[in-house]
């Protein structure tokens, strides 16, 4: 018998009460029709809901606690090494280039440590090493102890990332991984932001305890991560099939191709934090506090819609489409942002707001697109291999990001701005032959259910 819509009897409160609330006084018909419902949801609706649940609900928050830990750590942390460890602006800054260097060189190695031993025990290491450095910076006083620690942290930052990667791809199914990443990135914006708003307290009171404490607070977050993720139960590695040779993600061309123009389109990510600032105050009369306004709606956008955005990304062709998307909308918005320039304060806050909702958009389609390649183009025994190799492309690529935006965009101008978003639409354009390239190079396996856990 078809199941339809029962037709509610009695008073018409009653009737128009049932309409509006989807329920039955009777309970038993109540959990029948709920029955029903989900029996007769489709695919897509299950993964709503119970994708984020057992083991995931457990990455997902530690994530977010460790975020809002960075969040606090990023905000004062220059003025801690500068005021409190008393080291130099340029000393810092040397210290933070080399120490990301030796992370995004680490991730590879890590990431195959991962698909070697299991992913899990090492993801709970890499907490322990960044909680580790945190508790000892307020312990440091020269810039050699500064820089070992904050290699260290790097590397357990970075390393955290490929092994990862290597876990969701464990806990999860293949479809539902790209959902998954796109969760915990909406997570993380979240957690960074609310992590930076509160350290506008430490940032206030401007003093050695309000900085120390900044730090030590993070370096507790990572602790409180590592007994949350300590709940997923471990999972076997998958066994390397004979044959197979170490480091090939090394080898994979189409792979780390597509991970290059990855990095690339992703300079949009710097533009709205490093460029757009700076772009603001020197070239455009819209007032300071605008900025502000123009970060939250880029926080928003990607909080609240990048789940969404994996919606119609099922595959590497349609990841391909997305990355094209987002190269487009990166154009449109590097113009947009150019025009605010020499026009009246209310006209460029307004084409500057309409830049960052288009940079925004692309984002969310270049995080989509970025998952699922980096993840459906891996083979299963080297998730975390691969997830290191495209996070080293992509991290080499971005190393020069502050460089090439700001000679583009602050020193050449509005032309600059014209460059680098034809820069970016070609790089999308180009995923497409580049992905039929790694479909040529390889068999995907049919997808199979990941292993029981939790």
């Amino acid at each position: 018998m078809p199941v339809g819509p029962a037709r509610a009897t009695g008073s018409p409160l009653l009737t128009w009460n049932l309409s509006r609330k989807g329920r039955h006084p009777n309970p038993i018909r109540r959990k029948a029709t709920r029955a029903i419902r989900r029996a007769t949801a489709p695919p897509e609706a299950h993964m709503t809901t119970d994708v984020f649940r057992g083991p995931v609900r457990f990455l997902t928050i530690a994530s977010f606690v460790t975020t809002v830990g960075s969040g606090l750590y990023l905000a004062g942390s220059m003025l801690f090494f500068t005021r409190v460890v008393g080291l130099s602006v340029s000393g810092v800054s040397t210290g933070l280039a080399i120490a990301t260097v030796a992370g995004i060189v680490s991730g590879l190695p890590l990431g195959a440590v991962a698909d070697r031993v299991g992913p899990r025990g090492l993801y709970v290491a890499t907490q322990g090493v960044q909680a580790t450095a945190m508790f000892l910076f307020p312990m440091t006083h020269s810039f050699a102890v500064f820089l070992a620690l904050v290699t260290v942290a790097s590397i357990g930052q970075r390393g955290a990332q490929a092994v990862g990667g290597a876990l969701i791809a464990r806990i999860s199914e293949p479809g539902e991984r790209t959902r998954i990443r796109s969760h915990l990135r909406a997570v993380t914006n979240l957690g960074m932001g609310i992590g930076a708003a509160a350290a506008g307290v430490a940032l206030q009171l401007d003093s050695t305890a309000g900085y120390t404490l900044l730090i030590l607070a993070n370096g507790l977050s990572f602790l409180a991560a590592a007994g949350l993720l300590l709940k997923i139960p471990s999972v076997e590695p998958v066994s390397r099939p004979s044959g197979t040779r170490r480091m090939e993600a090394m080898r994979d061309g189409p792979y780390l191709a597509l991970s290059l123009l990855c990095g690339l389109i992703a300079f949009q990510y710097d533009v709205v934090s490093l460029v757009l600032p700076l772009w603001l105050v020197s070239h455009t009369v819209a007032p300071p506090w605008w900025l502000s306004t123009l970060l939250v709606t880029n926080m928003a956008v990607v909080v609240l819609f990048q789940v969404k955005a994996t919606r119609w990304v099922r595959g590497p062709l349609p990841a391909s489409t997305a990355l094209r998307g987002a190269g487009f909308l990166s154009l449109a918005g590097c113009i947009v942002l150019a025009l605010a320039a020499g026009v009246s304060a209310p006209i460029a806050a307004a084409l500057l707001l309409v830049g960052v909702l288009l940079l925004s958009s692309g984002e969310l389609g270049l995080a989509a697109g970025a998952f699922e390649i980096s993840f459906v183009l891996a083979p299963e025994h080297a998730q975390g291999q691969y997830q290191g190799a495209f996070n080293l492309a992509d991290g080499v690529v971005r190393a020069a990001s502050p460089v090439v935006l700001t000679a583009l965009c602050l020193q050449w101008g509005q032309p600059g701005w014209v460059v680098l978003g034809v820069a970016l639409a070609l790089c999308g354009l180009a995923t497409r032959p580049l992905t039929r390239w790694a479909l040529r190079t390889r068999t995907l396996p049919a997808p199979k259910a990941p292993l029981p856990v939790g």
